[in-house]
């Protein structure tokens, strides 16, 4: 079907002032130039333009690789690298931490100049805060800070005054929390109680809260949970275990082998059951 210029103008969406005739011209021109190289023995027609492709690609270079596309990829690879974290070797973070702790060191030289009770009282008081502490550990403490011996004596002999350090009272406190706990004898709480700086006279009053019967008490309940743990091996293992158990936790030989024949001896009869 034949149509005339200006329908071919309106179907094509060209202003009035292009001739329709000129537009296939260059068309026809075009498609002679590269219609050999763009022809497709599958399709039998031509395939589509460069420029056709590129109104959903981007604009395509010689490399077959999109423009737009290119653009994008480098601007995400841009905005990773800039998000990616820098890795310090080790030298570089020791130096870090060195450069954090000299400074940590002068601003706390400034305020033991300052004022030297407030900046120990105010160690005190965090360090009693965070848990409780004896007064050997507190004094510790102010010595690493550098507080003047006079200076630390006055603030705990005040802290005492007030009651918020108290070894009689944290000694008993101790006592009490590793026996329950850790199931410690006697001899195991002694060791604890000097390495927290109580006094021999303080930890022995501590002490008597455990007596015989209450240290009895505690060994066997520590025997018979091990016992759980152990019901498919032989006697000598379990009583091997139970000695290394015991022992560990500061009991007396005498007192490890009369729970060991005790436990071992009521659950003999379970056994033959």
């Amino acid at each position: 079907m034949n149509h005339r210029p200006d329908d071919v103008g309106q179907s094509l969406g060209l202003p009035d002032f292009i001739d329709p005739s000129d537009v296939v011209e260059a068309s026809f021109d075009a498609s002679t130039t590269w219609g050999e190289e763009r022809s497709s023995p599958a399709s039998g027609g031509l395939e589509p333009r460069d420029d056709e492709q590129s109104s959903s690609a981007g604009w395509r270079g010689s490399s077959g690789s999109s423009f737009g596309e290119g653009a994008r990829s480098s601007g995400r690879g841009a905005k990773g690298k800039g998000r990616k974290k820098k890795q310090l070797t080790w030298a570089e973070k020791a130096e870090r931490r060195e450069k954090r702790a000299q400074k940590r060191r002068e601003e706390e030289a400034a305020e033991r100049e300052k004022d030297p009770l407030g900046f120990a009282r105010e160690i005190v008081l965090r360090q009693l805060t965070a848990a409780p502490k004896s007064r050997a550990q507190l004094a510790d403490k102010l010595r690493e800070k550098e507080v003047d011996d006079d200076v630390a004596e006055a603030v705990l002999d005040r802290m005492e005054d007030v009651k918020l350090v108290d070894d009689e009272a944290y000694a008993g406190m101790l006592v009490r929390s590793q026996v329950a706990s850790r199931g410690l004898a006697r001899k195991a709480l002694a060791q604890e109680l000097k390495r927290k700086g109580i006094t021999p006279e303080v930890a022995e009053g501590a002490l008597e809260q455990v007596d015989d019967d209450a240290e009895r008490a505690v060994a066997l309940q520590l025997a018979r949970k091990k016992m759980t743990t152990m019901s498919r091996l032989d006697e000598q293992t379990q009583t091997r275990r139970l000695a290394g158990l015991l022992a560990r936790k500061g009991y007396p030989p005498s007192l490890v082998w009369s729970v060991i024949k005790e436990i071992q001896g009521s659950a003999a009869p379970d056994e033959a059951h």
